[in-house]
């Protein structure tokens, strides 16, 4: 069981591409973009992807029955309409008959029926693996299906995001099966992409001129080609920019981002996101230190958020006060805020009765001492912020460690573990946010398992951290083609 003290930042980072000091003009069609990226493609599979590039070509070849639209509201997709019933237990969803694979076959109920088969294989342990537990989902017509929760979920919507495969040319495949099957290299979907070639060095794809959500407004997509080339590291990826190999650059760092600046022909953009960075506190008996609203309280105020805005993420972003989005519609004004201040927060540990009377810097109620370990990333931006934390707190009388580790041991060995203190981590929201896995008490163990059948928000629900998290800034090329 944890508490969730302080939402460090929420961030308003990524990337769009355009021209610099150039008017607006309507966009036109054809042409290609090509992008640089770090790592190299390991599975198209969307329920293998594991490496950014993965990723990044699934968003694009691939749709679900819904989507999160630029305003973070769940939208039909390849679903035409969405029917809900029996107090929230019976979701229909009726496919859109315009819909087509990339081989032309159309999207039918038994695509859905598959795809779900496979996340609710015991082995799959992706995005969507507490997504289905426990639900039924069938064909009710050639293209309608049904699923049936166990329960009432109002955000399963949010669930039906899942990229869909298709099962006229799966049919049989079990999970075992996908990674060895040439469809794990030269994948169909549904999206406004298609691919043309792969390989370790590029990903080229072509526009799907038989797009669906582009009409009726209009008839394809608007780029021809579309072209992923892999780099060993952003700063790799940045000198090809400036040479003019490459249109523009993904989830670029603080530094490298500064770097871009000073280049005459390098704009840097941002998009926003529901990424935080919040620090847990683990309420178990055991950690006796936390167990006490007011040492909690005290810990929200004493430490500065906005200056470590300013420090990790170069105030790209917002100080935020909970993990529900703003864009959600569980976003509620009426929360407690707990704004800086140090004899605010002084004021709060000697009302209760935490005091340092042997003058060791750190204050004692009894046998208990206000001293813990903060356990983190080992990434620029995480190191910045903890560092500031561990000072912020010092100067009210809680004295703190941090211990930083590589990303993956911080996972395996920290959080799968919950053998930690204190955590600071990133987390991504959606906007239909379930707290469920954060702070339920049957969650104190890995990995976790519920029979409520609705998708659980991961512990690291960014399972991937970029150079300085949780930004996401692009830099792009002007005038290139």
């Amino acid at each position: 069981m944890v508490a969730l003290i302080g939402l460090l930042a929420l961030t308003s980072a990524g990337a769009v591409v355009a021209e610099r000091d150039q008017p607006a003009t309507l966009p036109g069609f054809g042409g290609s973009y090509v992008e640089g990226v770090v790592g190299t493609v390991s599975h198209l599979n969307p329920l293998l992807a594991e490496t950014d590039v993965d990723r990044d070509v699934v968003r694009l070849v691939f749709t679900g029955l819904t989507r999160s639209d630029r305003n973070g509201e769940i939208v039909p997709d390849l679903a035409a309409s969405v029917r809900v019933e029996d107090e929230g237990r019976l979701w229909t969803f009726e496919l859109r008959d315009d819909a087509r694979w990339h081989d032309g076959a159309p999207v039918v109920a038994d695509d859905v029926v598959y795809t779900v088969g496979l996340l609710q294989d015991e082995r799959y342990t992706g995005a969507y693996a507490e997504a289905f537990r426990g639900v039924v989902v069938e064909r009710v017509a050639t293209r309608v299906v049904r699923f049936t929760l166990p329960g009432a979920y109002g955000p399963f919507g949010g669930s039906t995001t899942f990229p869909l495969l298709p099962s006229h040319r799966l049919k049989g495949r079990t999970l075992g099966d996908l990674g060895l099957d040439p469809f794990d290299r030269m994948p169909i979907g549904t999206g406004p992409f298609k691919l043309s070639f792969v390989d370790e060095r590029e990903v080229t794809l072509l526009a799907n001129l038989d797009f669906y959500r582009t009409r009726p407004e209009r008839t394809r997509p608007y780029l021809d080609r579309l072209v992923l080339r892999s780099y060993r590291d952003a700063s790799e990826a940045l000198m090809a920019l400036a040479n003019g190999e490459l249109d523009g650059v993904s989830t670029v760092s603080s530094a490298d981002a500064e770097r871009a600046r000073a280049l005459p022909t390098i704009a840097i953009y941002s998009y926003p996101t529901n990424d935080y960075v919040a620090l847990f506190l683990d309420l178990r008996p055991a950690k006796t230190v936390f167990r006490e609203r007011a040492v909690r309280q005290a810990i929200a105020t004493a430490i500065d958020r906005g200056r470590i805005l300013d420090l990790a993420v170069d105030g790209r972003g917002r100080v935020a006060d909970t993990f529900v989005p703003r864009t959600s519609w569980a976003y509620s004004d009426g929360i407690v805020r707990y704004e800086h201040s140090l004899e605010q927060a002084r004021d709060l540990l000697e009302r209760a009765g935490w005091l340092d009377l042997d003058g060791d810097g750190a204050r004692e109620k009894g046998d208990v001492a206000l001293r813990f370990t903060i356990d983190s990333s080992d990434e620029p931006a995480r190191a910045s912020a903890g560092a500031r934390i561990v000072e912020d707190l010092k100067q009210v009388g809680i004295w703190t460690e941090l211990r930083l580790h590589p990303f993956g041991e911080l996972v395996e060995q920290v959080i799968r573990t919950r053998d930690f203190d204190a955590l600071l981590v990133g987390i991504s929201s959606t906007p239909e946010p379930d707290p469920y896995s954060f702070f339920h008490s049957s969650q104190t163990t890995d990995p976790v398992s519920t029979s409520r059948g609705t998708r659980r928000s991961r512990w690291i629900a960014r399972s991937r951290q970029p150079a300085v998290p949780p930004t996401a800034t692009s830099a792009s090329a002007s005038g290139r083609r």
